[in-house]
């Protein structure tokens, strides 16, 4: 099993130089279209710039179609993918549903020219959704998650062993870069927000609040950080492409925790004019580093294509839960705010005794009998 769903088998009659293959995918039954490419690169990378391909499509009619297309730097830069020729020797080319295994399949036959080394075949596959209007075989742009953009391999056909690319190797990186802003930037920082913004005074004064804040704060920058470096890394590392966004808003999040961080070290004191506009800007860039790392770990989770593995539940399962905290303690501190501003406190005796049951149990505590604790002698 390849990246992105795609199967791929191969069989070379080495003397001769021809190659049977088989590339497979189960496209997607909801969608009306559909469509399943395999190709080989004569050059030194498996990239898709320069693949010669073989491309079977499912128009909305449940029509199959076949042609071949030489994806070039055009292609990559939007303009329209069409059928054209490709310089590989291919015979019983086809493409056909096997309603058994409910996959899509490209059979073909091709005979390498001598520039494809047989140890070093790089070949590349992809599915997409979207197809255009020119006779049902102008192809739109695949998907953007990384399984997209990992969708090739150098492979030894003699020995049969492949090998991804640079950035293909590095999905354990990844990983770890995930894992790292999760804990980091999306689950420790607000912990630290939730500690200072109920604990400091109201609703549930702790005197340690302070200490443990800071500390919260440090750890989750210091970790987070240590994530946003990976991904620089992981950023600088792929060749072919980027993500942009993604990448503007680590930018953002690591920029504005490295402001707050600052602020410990800074901080002016209680007497001096510019306190109270220290501490609002301090409190809105908090609240709006949450909403912003919030939406990057989301985007992130997206483009690895994990939305549908443990990865999203896991990281929603997080952010409910803290969600659940803060909001319990609102309506707590609310709650309080209001009995206190209107004196609603006297309509709960179970929450403030009244004047008599304070006086008459401060004076069984001074060792003073009451006339009602007095015996009654018959």
């Amino acid at each position: 099993m390849e990246s992105n769903g795609v199967e791929v088998a191969m069989y070379l009659h080495e003397n001769t130089r021809k190659l049977d293959i088989m590339v497979g995918a189960k496209l997607k039954k909801e969608e009306e279209t559909g469509w399943l490419a395999w190709g080989l690169n004569p050059g030194p990378e498996a990239r898709m710039v320069g693949t010669q391909a073989l491309i079977g499509i499912k128009t909305k009619n449940e029509k199959l179609l076949k042609d071949t297309y030489n994806i070039t730097s055009y292609t990559k830069l939007g303009c329209q993918l069409l059928p054209s020729p490709i310089d590989l020797n291919i015979s019983n080319f086809n493409f056909i549903y096997i309603s058994k295994l409910k996959y899509h399949v490209i059979l073909a036959t091709i005979i390498l020219p001598i520039k494809y080394d047989l140890s070093r075949l790089n070949q590349v596959w992809q599915v997409g959704i979207n197809i255009g209007a020119v006779g049902n075989k102008e192809l739109k742009m695949h998907g953007k998650g990384l399984m997209n953009y990992d969708s090739s391999e150098t492979i030894n056909l003699r020995t049969g062993k492949g090998r991804g690319n640079r950035v293909h190797e590095s999905s354990k990186i990844r990983q770890v870069h995930g894992i790292l802003n999760i804990i980091g930037w999306g689950t420790v920082l607000p912990i630290g927000v939730i500690i200072a913004r109920n604990f400091r005074e109201f609703p549930l004064p702790w005197l340690g609040w302070k200490k443990c804040h800071i500390s919260c704060q440090t750890i989750g920058y210091l970790v987070g950080t240590t994530g946003w470096a990976v991904g620089i890394w992981l950023g600088k590392a792929s060749k072919y492409y980027s993500f942009p966004k993604h990448g503007t808003y680590g930018l953002f999040i690591f920029a504005f925790a490295t402001i707050q961080m600052l602020f410990f070290k800074f901080k002016p004191s209680d007497r001096d004019e510019f306190h109270m506009y220290r501490n609002m800007f301090h409190h809105v860039v908090g609240y709006s580093l949450l909403i912003v790392i919030c939406i990057n770990i989301l985007k992130g989770i997206h483009i690895m294509h994990l939305d549908y593995a443990y990865w999203k539940p896991a990281y929603l399962g997080i952010v409910s839960c803290l969600a659940f905290i803060f909001l319990v303690f609102e309506i707590v501190s609310w709650f309080k705010f209001v009995c206190d501003k209107f004196g609603l406190w006297i309509l709960c005796a179970k929450c403030i005794p009244n004047e008599e049951a304070n006086e008459k149990r401060g004076s069984r505590e001074d060792g003073r009998v009451q006339p009602s604790d007095t015996p009654i002698n018959n």
